[in-house]
């Protein structure tokens, strides 16, 4: 007799096995169970069939990516700065029907405990408390190579927690910031980037992630392999991406709610989770510049973004603060590159396009 945990444990692994076939990442006896469950339900060979179908669409576009990912990890490099500046370290139909509704630029497959699983499955030696500890302040970015020979470029104002060797069923880390990630591949070593509110799983692939903590949004972007994404406040789904293809988390608090005769408490640190699923965003048609992935290659990008934005990005990148006394200017919005410009030189650019003056105190700038 099946119970209902025994069928989720048989979705869930129906689904693991599914997401590797499809990235090719099973190994002999992985291929052979995959066959098993194929062989013992249609509903299987149907998901099966219209996953392989919706993951192999655009195939030029993906071999595009990869040489897009070969573009830009040959020109990952460091900004030029001092050098005391720089930090490296070594280092049934209805089922169907439903699965089908959910595809939208990614795949949605809801199982149950998926973050538990993440949890359980640790293995010993990831202790948070022991991890070791990478940081780049402003204007600072860092390389740096995991034991397992995964290469981590750091974005400035990132912290990254990770062990100093991988041991268990798991390679963890823990980030805050931004960071572009080509991991090595293990099959048999999932590899977990927790991130604020996601826990991004990955075998072998190359993907950035941006997600600060005072940032109202959160990004994942994949560049090559397939990455699997648990929300935290939404255990029961897992968010599958394949190449050129992006996640957007947005997290809002939840607002207390107060009644004249009873007073409602609110877990301050609860909040309500929403996500897009879109593609990367190029600078201009028939352009290979990637705004995602700019940064690596010591490129600050963005299209049709909004000042506010921007000014976030302008204060890590050049070190700076940047405060609106005119609240209009915020939403003013601007496409652009800078590479080697100085702030002064940015700001006279984006003058050009929207009226505004501003004014430097200290290391604040203020924009009126």
């Amino acid at each position: 007799m099946i119970t209902l945990d025994d069928q989720q444990m048989v979705n869930e692994r129906f689904t693991e096995l599914l997401t590797k076939k499809l990235t090719d990442e099973l190994d002999e006896s992985e291929l052979k169970e995959f066959h098993q469950f194929l062989a013992e339900s249609q509903v299987n060979k149907e998901q099966y069939k219209f996953f392989k179908s919706y993951w192999v669409q655009d195939q030029e576009q993906y071999s595009n990516s990869d040489l897009m990912f070969q573009r830009i990890k040959s020109k990952i490099t460091l900004p030029e700065q001092a050098a005391d500046e720089i930090v490296e370290e070594p280092t049934g139909r209805n089922v169907l029907a439903m699965w089908i509704r959910v595809v939208a630029a990614a795949f949605i497959v809801a199982v149950g405990g998926g973050l538990l699983y993440y949890m359980m499955d640790r293995g010993p030696g990831n202790d948070y408390a022991t991890l070791q500890l990478t940081e780049t302040p402003t204007r600072v970015k860092s390389k740096l190579v995991l034991s397992d020979g995964s290469e981590v470029t750091l974005n400035s104002q990132t912290e990254l927690r990770y062990p100093a060797e991988f041991k268990g069923k798991t390679r963890e880390v823990f980030l805050s910031g931004e960071a572009f990630f080509d991991v090595k591949k293990d099959a048999q070593h999932p590899f977990i980037v927790h991130a604020g509110n996601m826990s991004i799983k990955v075998l072998g692939t190359a993907f950035n992630i941006r997600s600060y903590k005072n940032d109202a949004a959160s990004e994942t972007t994949l560049i090559r392999g397939a990455i699997e994404v648990t929300l935290t406040d939404r255990p029961n789904d897992r968010i599958i991406l394949k190449p050129n293809e992006k996640l957007v988390l947005k997290s809002t608090p939840l607002t207390k709610v107060a009644h004249k005769k009873h007073k409602v408490s609110v877990n301050p640190d609860s909040v309500n989770t929403s996500y897009a699923l879109t593609s990367l965003t190029y600078l201009r048609a028939n352009d290979s510049t990637v705004v995602e992935t700019s940064w690596v290659n010591n490129k600050l990008v963005f299209k049709d973004k909004e000042f506010s934005g921007i000014a976030t990005q302008m204060e890590r990148w050049y070190g700076i603060k940047i405060k609106f006394k005119n609240d209009d200017a915020k939403d003013y919005h601007f496409t652009g590159v800078f590479e080697k410009e100085t702030v002064f030189q940015a700001l006279k650019a984006l003058q050009m396009i929207e009226p505004f003056t501003y004014k430097q105190k200290n290391n604040t700038i203020y924009i009126y």
